[in-house]
Order: structure tokens, then C-alpha cells, then sequence
């Protein structure tokens, strides 16, 4: 008995000494740590964008930009570099290196792929971090220009290189048949304009074989100078924000506004007419801004007497209680239905259960429907100013009488209309 008690104390004790080698020995630096270890550290850092200056000393500066990329790469966030900190960025300075993307087409292999680019299978499975050798038509593989940076912590001339490699990385691409600027700049999630100012062209018109730089955009820089810019316009009354929605035009927005193309090229840098759904754009020297639901903010689209409110009620064709999602407003067939307020025309046409029906978008998600119309007098798409005739009241679709339904909806919600009627 007293045997096994001291070989199970012996066992513990090998196990923690074991544990205590394993801790001692992990990469680790910190608040207040000086050297070698911390200048690689903070020239990877620098290297991504981050503020740290690379002297060697681990100050508060070194220690919250770690904490910044700690959180932006859901890491645990303490301020210290350990091992899981430093692959990471290891492996995100290697992403850095000049590389060529290379669209995979029927019969590739690696093995092919790395003969016709000078390269190896073993240093492109590694790049594009593959398990296996398997690759299939329409896969992007990255083919590295240079060869990929390893970086030793008590090697501060490897160090150096990395970080100076990585501030000069380019990607390149070259032109398929059948390619077209925007393709390519749509598969690769970046602007027109971005590829052609690389590029140094002065129209989208490209050939097969041509390479092409395509630009290197930080997306944390993007998206701080995209949030300063709303912050900056959403601060003065004389700006507004308006997010691109598909369809959308430099030419259908300006009119939405009240504004001109090339104010709005003007505001946001733009050297063409390209733009994209998602995009934010700043609109100044507007004659009229989107619509913002308070009371008196709309105008009444037809005057009559209110024969059904918003809310609850017995269906008067279905005989069921179903929810009214807007108001019914008695008035003879062919009277003027007018715009609640100035917009875009997003639905002119026969509509299911509302027959012909008109449905405007005033922005920020708020479109106003008015249904039930014995004719439409606006095409979709077309620009419409507040008290513009949109359509004639009528009897159309399923209706006990001529009547005008008006519906108010935010991002899709149907709300009360006399809530923001005069």
C-alpha cells in the first residue's frame, strides 16, 4: 500500500514539473517586458495597422493595441502576447506577401497549378491553409510571389523583412476570357474604381492576359473612415445618409433629393457613376430629405370619411377577424390619390387582394401603399414628389366598395397612419 502511495506522489510531482517546463517555456510577453521578443511583436503590430512603436519596450500603447487586435479576432483579451496572439499574427503578416490569385478551372490540378506558376504544391497548400491536395472548379487559390515569411522571435533582421514585405504586398489577377472589370470586382468584394485607379485606366474596358493589381483595402480602415463619415454627416442637418439599395443610380438618387450627380460625387470621392448595394453615400445641398415619421410628417392622400381603422376587425369580404394594417378612406371612383410624401416608386401595378395598387419608398426603410385604385398614374421607378397624383381611387380587388386603403410600413411593419397625419 505504502508502494503505491509513493509511486502516485512521484507521478504528480513528474506531471507538475512537467507543466511548469511546458508554461515556462510558452512564448509570452507583457505589460513592462522588454527585448527582442517584443520588438517582433510590435513590428507585426505596425505592420497591420495598429499603433505600436517598435523599440523593444512593452508600454501601454504596445499593450492596448494587442487588446485591439485581441478583440477583433475574438481572442481572449488580456493585453498579453502569447502563443495564440503571436501565430495569429504570424499568420496574418504571411497573408501579406504578394501573391497572385488564380481562379481554378476544370482539370487543374496542385500539382499542375504550382509546375505553370514556379511554385510548389507543399508552399501553396500551406498559403491557402489546404488539408489535402483536392481542389474544384471556381476555388480562388492564392499563388505567393514571394516566398512566404517565417519569422524567428531572435531573428530581428527576419523580423524586419516581414514587416517590410508586407507593407509592399500586391495581389495580382489575370484576365480570363469572358472576364469584365466588374465581374472581377464583384468576386472580389471591391469597388470599380479602386481596381481602375491601381491600374492606372482611364476606361472598364480590359483583354485576356492582362494582369491586373488588384488594391489591398483594410477593412478596419474602411470601416472607421465609413463610420466618420456617417457620424460627420449625421452631426449636421445640411448632410444626410443614404445607404444604396439595388437599382439604385447616381441619377434616381440625386432626383430622390432634390440634388445633383455631382454633388453627391462631389461629397463622396467618386470619380465615376459606380456605386453598390450597401454603400453609403453623404447627400448635401438637398432640396428634400427622407422622411422621418413624427406627426404632420405625411400629408392625407385623399380626403374622405375613415370607414375602417388600423387594428383589429371583422373582415367585411371573409367574414374573419383579421388585423387591418392600414385605413380605409371612403371616396367616389377616380378620385386623385396623391402622394403622402416625395419618393421612389418601388410597386405600380396589379397587386393580390389590392388590386392596382402603388407603393412609394421615402427611405430609411418607410414606404406608404396605396391600394384599391381603379388606375395607377406612376411607372416603377420613377421619382415622385409630396401631393403628386399617383393613382385613381376605385374598386379594384377585394373591396365592398370604392374606397382608397393607405398603409404606412417601417422595414416591412405596418403602422398606424394617424399617427403621422396631420
Amino acid at each position: 500500500m505504502g508502494k503505491n502511495n509513493f509511486l502516485t506522489t512521484i507521478i504528480i510531482l513528474l506531471v507538475f514539473l512537467l507543466s511548469i517546463t511546458i508554461t515556462v517555456s510558452a512564448f509570452q510577453v507583457k505589460l513592462n517586458d522588454r527585448g527582442r521578443d517584443v520588438m517582433e511583436i510590435q513590428k507585426y503590430l505596425k505592420t497591420l495597422g495598429y499603433n505600436a512603436a517598435p523599440d523593444g519596450i512593452f508600454g501601454r500603447s504596445t499593450e492596448n493595441a494587442i487588446k485591439d487586435f485581441q478583440r477583433s479576432q475574438n481572442l481572449s483579451v488580456d493585453g498579453i502576447a502569447g502563443d495564440n496572439t503571436r501565430q495569429l499574427l504570424k499568420k496574418m503578416i504571411s497573408e501579406k506577401v504578394s501573391y497572385e490569385l488564380y481562379l481554378v478551372d476544370n482539370g487543374d490540378t496542385l500539382s499542375g497549378i504550382a509546375r505553370s506558376k514556379d511554385s510548389s504544391v507543399k508552399e501553396i497548400m500551406e498559403f491557402n491553409n489546404l488539408s489535402s491536395v483536392k481542389i474544384k472548379p471556381g476555388q480562388d487559390l492564392k499563388i505567393p510571389r514571394d516566398k512566404i515569411i517565417k519569422t524567428v522571435s531572435n531573428n530581428k533582421s527576419t523580423a524586419g523583412s516581414a514587416a517590410s514585405k508586407a507593407e509592399n504586398a500586391q495581389v495580382y489577377y489575370t484576365v480570363r476570357r469572358g472576364d469584365t472589370l466588374s465581374s472581377i470586382a464583384a468576386r472580389r468584394n471591391l469597388p470599380v474604381e479602386e481596381i481602375m485607379n491601381a491600374n492606372n485606366l482611364n476606361s472598364d474596358f480590359i483583354k485576356a492576359g492582362q494582369e491586373l493589381v488588384l488594391p489591398i483595402i483594410d477593412s478596419k480602415a474602411v470601416k472607421n473612415n465609413s463610420s466618420a463619415k456617417i457620424k460627420e454627416a449625421n452631426s449636421s442637418s445640411k448632410q444626410i445618409v443614404h445607404q444604396v439599395q439595388r437599382g439604385d443610380a447616381l441619377s434616381s438618387i440625386a432626383r430622390l433629393y432634390g440634388t445633383n450627380v455631382d454633388a453627391i460625387r462631389r461629397a463622396n470621392n467618386l470619380s465615376g457613376d459606380r456605386i453598390f448595394a450597401g454603400d453609403k453615400l453623404i447627400i448635401t445641398d438637398y432640396q428634400r430629405g427622407p422622411v422621418s415619421l413624427e406627426r404632420g410628417s405625411l400629408i392625407w392622400p385623399v380626403n374622405g370619411r375613415i370607414t375602417s381603422n388600423f387594428g383589429w376587425r371583422v373582415h367585411p369580404i371573409k367574414k374573419t377577424r383579421l388585423f387591418h394594417n392600414g385605413l380605409d378612406i371612403a371616396v367616389p371612383s377616380g378620385t386623385r390619390v396623391k402622394a403622402a410624401a416625395g419618393g421612389k416608386v418601388v410597386h405600380s401595378g396589379w397587386m393580390n387582394g389590392f388590386g392596382y395598387t402603388v407603393i412609394i419608398d421615402h427611405g430609411r426603410g418607410i414606404e406608404t401603399l396605396y391600394a384599391h385604385n381603379s388606375k395607377v398614374s406612376v411607372a416603377k421607378g420613377s421619382m415622385v414628389n409630396k401631393g403628386q397624383v399617383v393613382a385613381l381611387s376605385g374598386n379594384t380587388g377585394l373591396s365592398t366598395g370604392p374606397h382608397l386603403h393607405f398603409g404606412v410600413l417601417q422595414n416591412e411593419k405596418p403602422l398606424n397612419p394617424k399617427n403621422y397625419l396631420p
